[in-house]
């Protein structure tokens, strides 16, 4: 009988660990399927395409759709602004009606003010609505067979279109026209436009924090790492031997600016002198290619001629009764004393490194050559550590060592050691970092490089928010597609800066900068007041940002303004600098208001930096019902000025029916491809954590039952 007992006992081990072994390989070829569809999803609009292994082998025939033909990009730089139309081009070349849907980037700053359904030379207009309502009026025109398009804003940098009911043979465009501020140092306007949405990662599930003691530890909840969006951030990806055929054009025109050069930090470029003159320059620049595959950001950097710098710019437009202005102020914080600089204190310097799979392949060699060349800002006085991450965290060391020559030399050798692999859990190496205590009478200072591919932005900043203190944080964005809106919105919380490192960047030249601007004076604890032209203080006057952030060297503070209209008034700028109180006052008389530059629609720009100052406080809010009213005032700013927000969509209808409601109607996801430089081996590996964890656990409760079974079968002879 004893001997039936262990011939069952040993039958019953194998039988369950055979069944998880089979169970374990259907998942993962589940697994394997659903990322080839995903994959493989693209080619030449609906035909039969050959897909192919590495090796040449034929892995299957797949029936694909492409919509998405073209996108070609116009921008207008001229007086500190940007105007920009980016013009999508859909072709159906299928037998059934198609929906559309397109996940793309543009930059965090851009104020969108407009939308246009074209087909053929019928040009249908949208109309700006809370985001729910807009969907509705999308849903129901689709179902009645109008030809109709939404725009959404998932995130400041991440939008999409969605454009239904265009015929079999009929090609539309979708239209949307945005505004930003450029981006200026002394001497350097810089231009951004991105081309693709790098994937987000999204962190793994509160169950799994609990299973992990170093997760456990860092003190993460359910309510941080939940991303209810996430199925919206990442676009169906192309699968990396395939052309997708959607290419993209660019050109830029910039005006009225003294140039001495322009350079492309990710393309190679064409510059065109259209026209000179006394009073105007005008160029137009381009990829040296007509179309370029859009798979990384175009950088472009315009370097000025040498002339005085103004103290103050002002562009301004007018609505109403109210005065909208940019206004660009250029305070001499060289005057400062350096020694009396926030970071002349000694510095307890964290490097956080990215090390996950998205930074694989230049990223990674990137961020290394970064880091090796931060150590170089270490004085004999300040301490340090480096701390990497990827699916888990680590460090360098978990104490503040001495910037000594041999703790530098093994910081070097831990540093060129590093490689990048798995997921990007962002949120518990934040959070680790944050708890390292400072040394007395220091300045705690983190220094963030990554590509910012999380999807978790909102939890990032409220742990910002929430436990960053008097630190200072600078980011980093690397890569040929950073996450911009995370990088700088950190820095932004952090007071510090952000800078981006493109592929083509002359890395030893940014970090000379940072190092500049660590040994230069800081203007901190800033202040605005305007007043009118009979000198009496304009008390409803409205800013943003509010607070004004400290402003560095070479860096200029830019606000934008509401103020009643008047034929002039007085800035006054108070702040402190070498531990003293400083005030700089910018007059502008009626005779400057009136050859001020007018720039139509700068109210809309006004609304974007309310908007983003309104959705700070949102993501921070601690109730629902603090939540619901910011929500309902980020509308109404939204719709009073005609700006594209989370919490509202723009949405186009042909009221003509186009397709029978009974009809076929094939919805199609746009594929997109991998940022240039991306590994896409060592990228899925960064979005299959949930799966490994899996695995994980299954072969635990294996071992387990295992282990229980042969205990028992000892026991009983």
């Amino acid at each position: 009988m004893k001997m039936k007992q262990k011939r069952t006992a040993i039958l019953s081990i194998f039988a369950i660990s055979f069944w998880l072994w089979i169970g374990l390989a259907n998942a993962a070829a589940a697994a394997s399927v659903n990322e080839k569809e995903n994959q493989q999803m693209a080619g030449i609009l609906y035909a039969y395409t050959n897909v192919t292994s590495d090796t040449g082998e034929e892995i299957q025939k797949k029936k694909i759709f492409l919509p998405l033909r073209k996108t070609d990009v116009h921008l207008e730089v001229f007086a500190g602004i940007v105007k920009a139309t980016v013009t999508q081009e859909f072709t159906n070349d299928t037998t059934n009606a198609l929906e559309a849907i397109y996940v793309f980037p543009l930059p965090s700053k851009a104020a969108v003010t407009d939308m246009v359904l074209k087909v053929g030379d019928r040009i249908i207009r949208s109309v700006i609505k809370e985001r729910q309502e807009a969907k509705k009026t999308y849903e129901a025109a689709k179902a009645a067979g109008k030809k109709t398009a939404l725009l959404e804003q998932e995130r400041p940098n991440i939008f999409t279109t969605s454009v239904a009911n265009f015929l079999p043979g009929e090609t539309v465009e979708i239209s949307l026209s945005y505004m930003e501020p450029v981006e200026y140092q002394t001497g350097i306007y810089t231009i951004n436009f991105p081309m693709v949405v790098g994937q987000r990662y999204i962190p793994i599930s509160s169950s799994d924090l609990r299973a992990s003691p170093s997760a456990a530890d860092s003190g993460t909840t359910h309510e941080d790492i939940h991303v209810p969006d996430a199925n919206r951030l990442n676009p169906p990806l192309l699968h990396p031997n395939l052309d997708s055929q959607h290419r993209l054009s660019l050109n830029a025109n910039i005006t009225g600016i003294p140039v001495k050069t322009i350079v492309s930090t990710t393309h190679a470029i064409d510059i065109e002198e259209i026209s000179s003159g006394e009073n105007e320059e005008k160029y137009r620049v381009s990829p040296l290619k007509d179309v370029v595959v859009p798979d990384s950001d175009f950088n472009m950097k315009v370097y000025l001629k040498e002339m005085d710098s103004p103290q103050l710019s002002y562009i301004y437009s007018r609505k109403e009764t109210e005065a909208y202005g940019m206004v660009t102020v250029f305070p001499p914080v060289s005057e400062g004393d350096p020694h009396s600089s926030p970071f002349a204190l000694p510095r307890d310097v964290i490097f956080l490194i990215d090390t996950s799979g998205s930074m694989s392949g230049m990223s990674i060699g990137q961020a290394k050559a970064g880091l090796l060349l931060c150590l170089k800002m270490l004085r004999p006085e300040d301490h340090f550590t480096i701390v990497r991450f990827a699916s888990d965290y680590s460090y360098f060391s978990p104490d503040l060592k001495p910037a000594a020559p041999g703790n530098i030399e093994d910081a070097k050798h831990y540093i060129n050691g590093l490689i990048a692999n798995g997921g990007t859990e962002m949120q518990r190496a934040l959070q680790y970092v944050l708890g390292i205590p400072k040394n007395h009478g220091s300045m705690k200072m983190i220094v963030f490089l990554t590509d910012g591919a999380v999807g978790n932005e909102d939890s990032l900043i409220r742990l910002l928010s929430n436990h960053l203190g008097q630190s200072r944080l600078f980011t980093f964005g690397i890569g040929s597609a950073p996450n911009e809106y995370l990088m700088r919105k950190m820095a932004e919380i952090g007071r510090g800066q952000s800078r981006f490192i493109h592929s083509h960047e002359d890395i030893g030249e940014v970090m000379a900068n940072f190092f500049k601007t660590l040994d230069s004076p800081v203007l901190t604890d800033i202040s605005l007041e305007w007043r009118d032209a009979a000198g009496n203080r304009v008390s409803n006057m409205e800013f943003y940002p509010n607070p004004c952030p400290d402003v560095y060297y070479q860096r200029p503070l830019q606000v934008f303004i509401k103020h009643p209209e008047s034929a002039g008034g007085e800035l006054i700028l108070s702040g402190l600098l070498g531990g003293k109180t400083v005030e700089y006052r910018y007059g502008i008389d009626a005779q400057q208001f009136r050859q001020s530059q007018r720039v139509d629609a700068v109210d809309r720009v006004f609304g974007k930096a309310k908007i983003k100052e309104l959705m700070y406080r949102h993501i921070r809010a601690n109730s629902n019902e603090e939540r619901e009213l910011l929500r309902q005032e980020i509308i109404d700013v939204s719709l009073h000025h005609q700006v594209l927000s989370k919490f509202t969509a723009r949405v186009a209808v042909e009221e003509r029916i186009t397709r029978n409601p009974d009809g076929e109607l094939d919805t199609v996801k746009v594929n997109v491809p991998l940022p240039k430089g991306w590994d896409p081996a060592k990228f899925h590996a960064t979005a299959s954590d949930m799966f490994l964890w899996l695995i994980v656990g299954v072969l635990l409760i294996a071992a387990a039952l295992i282990d229980l079974g042969v205990r028992r079968f000892i026991n009983s002879r």
